[in-house]
């Protein structure tokens, strides 16, 4: 990775090359910030530039061994942790990072900008992936080993607020007693959830929100600037992870949004004739769905409540919809107000909670369809 494929983010590049030329590069430092705005991408190309043989003013050379091996992320004092799913059998005391570490290398490859939501489809788990207590034996391991041809070793630690404690304790003690030329990237989209020690002891590299601009020069040299590229920027809040599932989500948001219409003429309208006409199929089609789609189909629900709430404040500048959406909003904000938008909310906050815990759908979706139409008169 090179400091030139990164979208945006200047000062952090200009800094950090800046820390390896005047040999003042911290031992620990946290890169943080939202999902997709470029912290793995950055570590990986600070790496690079700091292992490389022949680095240039203001970027790596890419052409030494050094330079080769970490365009294939298999520089041998290039070391990665990262959430995973364990997999314990007769014998063995469960798995470590370095089991899915191919898998991990083409995913980051494939998509630098990835999210924990990404890894986790990647492996094709139901359950969340975290960093097991094993790994911080792993991580000691690895650090004891000397620099194979680097004068740096270089732990880069993805997603770290998913550490268990025990392995964040374990961290910790390294980060105390650090080795030699060793240097720790912690990142995470959420450092509140890192302990207080680990983040008192590290150097914290704040990554804002990428500029709109860069995010549009981005869609057009992919030749994916059109109609609706204002509209992805908008929802992408800075985000090219979120840009990117802006453009490939549009189909199945579309369907997310013309079932909530459904739902929301369906329950305005009931009575004895539509209950049969309307309700029933539009309850078959709802309890049809996966409880993976349900979720997802609420939680599209809660948004539209809400764009429809802000729209109906007159506060354009802060409503995140397409023109397909904005249409109906025009008919349809007036119904969702101040009387009625902390219940609705909370409704669909609670049908979401109870189909994640394996609730029977019909009865869920039933239940809701029948507050919505008391709440949409009120």
């Amino acid at each position: 990775m090179f400091f030139r494929d990164i979208i945006g983010q200047n000062e952090i590049k200009t800094r950090l090359i800046r820390s390896v030329k005047d040999g003042r590069v911290a031992h620990a430092q946290l890169f943080y910030g939202n999902t997709g705005v470029g912290c793995l991408p950055m570590a990986l190309a600070y790496a690079q530039y700091i292992c490389c043989e022949n680095p240039l003013d203001n970027d790596s050379c890419g052409e030494c061994v050094s330079c080769k091996k970490y365009a294939k992320l298999s520089h041998p004092d290039l070391h990665f942790v990262f959430p995973i799913i364990t997999k314990k059998s007769s014998g063995n005391d469960g798995s470590v990072c370095d089991d899915f570490l191919p898998q991990f290398r083409d995913k980051v490859l494939e998509e630098p900008y990835l999210s924990l939501q990404d890894w986790q489809e990647a492996l094709q788990e139901e359950k969340k992936p975290i960093i097991y207590t094993r790994e911080g034996e792993e991580i000691i391991r690895k650090l004891n080993l000397k620099a194979f041809e680097s004068a740096y070793k270089i732990m880069i630690i993805w997603c770290a607020e998913q550490m268990h404690e025990a392995c964040a304790n374990k961290v910790l003690k390294v980060l105390e007693e650090p080795q030699g030329q060793t240097l720790f990237i912690l990142i995470s989209d959420n450092i509140e959830n890192i302990i207080a020690t680990i983040r008192s002891r590290v150097q914290q590299v704040f990554f804002p929100p990428i500029d709109d601009e860069y995010l549009r020069d981005e869609l057009r040299k992919r030749g994916l600037y059109d109609e609706n590229a204002e509209f992805y920027i908008k929802n992408a809040r800075g985000s090219i992870n979120r840009l990117y599932h802006e453009i490939a989500d549009n189909d199945t948001r579309t369907y997310y949004f013309r079932l909530f219409m459904d739902l929301m003429r369906g329950c305005w309208n009931m009575n004895e004739t539509t209950f049969i006409e309307q309700w029933i199929p539009l309850l078959d089609q709802l309890t049809s769905l996966g409880r993976t789609s349900q979720i997802a189909f609420l939680q599209n629900s809660q948004r539209e409540l809400r764009e429809n709430f802000i729209y109906n404040l007159n506060v354009s500048n802060l409503v995140y919809m397409n023109r397909e959406e904005l249409d109906f909003a025009q008919k349809f904000a007036r119904f969702v107000n101040e009387r009625n938008i902390e219940q609705l909310m909370n409704e669909f906050a609670l049908a979401e909670s109870h189909i994640d815990q394996n609730t029977n759908s019909k009865y869920v979706f039933f239940d809701l369809m029948l507050i919505i139409n008391d709440l949409l008169k009120k």
